[in-house]
Formats: C-alpha cells, structure tokens, sequence
C-alpha cells in the first residue's frame, strides 16, 4: 500500500483528497492541512518553500510518503521544481488549474480564471496563454472559516466577482471547490472547471489499480478546533 502525503493551507486539500480515495483506493492518505500558515495564497516563493521543507521534513518523520500530493495550485507553481530536486527520491503530483481542458472547449478570451495571488503570479501556464484571471482576495479564507455554513458568504462573493461574462470558469484555487454549486446557480450558462479530477488520475498512473483498502488520516497545524470541521467536510463531500 503505498503512502500518499496530501498537502494544502486549508480545506481546499479536502475536495483532492476525496477524488484521490475514489480513483485510487488502495493506498494509505495523510492529508496535513496547514492551517498555521493560512493561507499560501498571499506568500513569497521564499516563504513557502521554507513552510513546506519544514512541513515535508517533519511529517518523514512519523509518516514515510512515497508520494507527495501538492493539493493546492499555490504550493505547485511555487514549490514543486524544488521540491523534486531536494527530495529526488519522492514522486510529486501538482495541482494546476484546469485551463487547457478549457482551452480545448473555448477561446481564452472566453474564459476566466479564479485565482489566488501566488498562483497569478507564479502559473506558467498562466502566463504562456494570456488568459483572463480574476484575483479574489481572502476567498480561500472566507471558506475556511465558514466550512460549516458555506452560503453565508455567497453575498461577498457576489460582490467580489459581480457578473461575468465568460463562457468558462477555472477554479483555480482547491479552496474554490467547495463552491462549484453556488458557481453553476450563479451562472448557468458557464461552464465550470476543476482540477480534482485531473490530479487523481494522474496519481493513479503511479500507483495503478488495486482492491479497495484504503486509509485516510487527516492532520491539522495551528487550530486543532478546525479538524472537526474538516472531518465532517470529508464526510459530507
């Protein structure tokens, strides 16, 4: 059974963790969620490839991962080249946003991606396609805090994005996942995309098929009251 490390700053890791389980479900999960550096959104390169050494480093310890889930878009455009030239013996798995499935339905100016920050700024594909990105300053945040009451910020969020004219929607943070509903309510008539889907397909290439006998373990760094809320989010995913 092969060892699997899921990686994000908050519940956004959940909605990869869930898809993973589901294609691969012979492999032991630790999700560490780490919530003591929420969010990664808003961070330098340096200061995330610092958090995460550390985070890697001290989870070896008591968990040897084989695999390494980076399930933030954050964390895999700023991180991951350096990662896998420091620890050359651990497979890594990013998670980028789900821009060229849209390409392959839509023209970029068609389309809009929902970003943080970092990934704004650090997504190669990004920058190579020129497609439309729309920072949301403190989503990942709001759905954090909110994990267990979701729609009270939908009212933000409308004034946050206001109306888009798009005919595709990347959700381009894992954090965004959790308001895929809301988004296909909101706008009918956009087409939403998430990564998820990708990230566990190509985690199963590595580890192939197998009988149904995973285990999920989920780990949380700073408030050890948000465990809770991500176990039932867990469940009810």
């Amino acid at each position: 059974m092969k060892k699997v490390l899921l990686i994000d700053s908050g519940s956004g890791g959940i909605n990869i963790l869930k898809e993973c389980v589901k294609k691969c479900p012979l492999c032991d999960f630790l999700f560490f969620c780490d919530n003591k550096n929420m969010p990664y959104g808003s961070k330098t390169k340096s200061e995330l490839l610092k958090i995460t050494f550390e985070n890697l480093d001290m989870i070896y310890h008591f968990f040897k991962f084989e695999i390494v889930v980076f399930a933030c878009n954050t964390l895999t455009s700023t991180c991951i080249v350096e990662c896998r030239e420091k620890y050359p013996n651990i497979e890594f798995v990013g998670t980028v946003p789900a821009i060229k499935p849209a390409l392959e339905k839509f023209d970029k100016e068609e389309i809009l991606v929902l970003s943080t920050q970092a990934t704004a700024k650090h997504n190669i594909l990004i920058g190579k396609t020129g497609v439309p990105v729309l920072v949301v300053p403190n989503l990942a945040g709001l759905i954090d805090e909110n994990l267990d009451q979701i729609e009270c910020i939908f009212s933000e969020i409308d004034k946050q994005i206001g109306d888009v004219k798009a005919k595709a929607i990347v959700l381009g943070c894992t954090h965004y996942f959790a308001l895929k509903d809301y988004f296909e309510k909101r706008f009918p008539d956009v087409e939403i995309f998430d990564s998820a889907d990708g990230v566990a397909r190509r985690l199963k290439t590595i580890v192939g098929e197998g009988m149904e006998n995973y285990q999920v373990q989920i780990m949380v760094s700073g408030d050890e009251g948000f465990l809770a809320k991500l176990i039932d989010f867990f469940k009810k995913q």
